[in-house]
């Protein structure tokens, strides 16, 4: 068996398990036991369980990855406005592992990941330790930790709304601004009440 597919086999028996206990709970015997594999075999492809564990939540975000982050160019990437039809698509693919990270109160790795990949696209045509590379780092954070606290308090109020839904307000709220958005929401209830 090639080394992807053991790889897969790995981070398919994690993801089985995590759903039922947090990372601490996981042995190697479980996911030797789940994946089909030996002890030694774990330990050609993940130093530890935590290796295995940043695995497969790179692998959660890979399609972003490979959609959003190969982009020649992060500019016309939001010029263009394909960022809220990609972060959709892939969101609705990988819901089920994003709400156990959330679950598990791991999120941060993905937050941290997120962070990573977006420095890295942006310091292509952004010179790092410079006054607007900064800047940029200082907004990535505020929206990536915005948006993710959002996704976290629609976990857990049980996704009142669909995933379009809440894809969306992120989406409109990051282009339009939170004071903007919240003008918008309060205009149309003061309407509402004045009808």
């Amino acid at each position: 068996m090639d080394k992807r597919n053991t790889e897969q086999d790995f981070i398919s028996a994690f993801w089985h398990l995590y759903e039922k206990k947090p990372i601490e709970k996981i042995s190697i015997n479980q996911l030797c036991q789940i994946a089909g594999y030996n002890r030694a075999t774990f330990y050609n492809h993940f130093e530890n369980i935590y290796a295995l564990f940043d695995k497969a939540v790179y692998d959660i975000l890979f399609p972003v990855k490979r959609n959003v982050f190969s982009s020649q160019n992060f500019y016309n990437l939001l010029q263009k406005d394909l960022m809220g039809s990609v972060l959709l698509t892939y969101f609705q693919q990988q819901d089920k592992y994003i709400e156990l990270l959330f679950k598990r109160q791991n999120h941060y790795v993905l937050s941290d990941k997120i962070k990573k990949e977006f420095l890295l696209l942006i310091s292509e045509n952004v010179k790092p330790n410079t006054k607007v590379y900064e800047k940029i780092e200082i907004l990535l954070e505020y929206q990536i930790s915005a948006v993710l606290g959002v996704i976290n308090y629609w976990y857990q109020k049980g996704k009142l709304i669909s995933e379009q839904d809440i894809l969306q307000k992120i989406y409109d709220i990051s282009t339009k601004g939170v004071l903007t958005s919240l003008k918008t929401e309060l205009q149309s209830i003061y309407e509402d009440s004045k009808a």
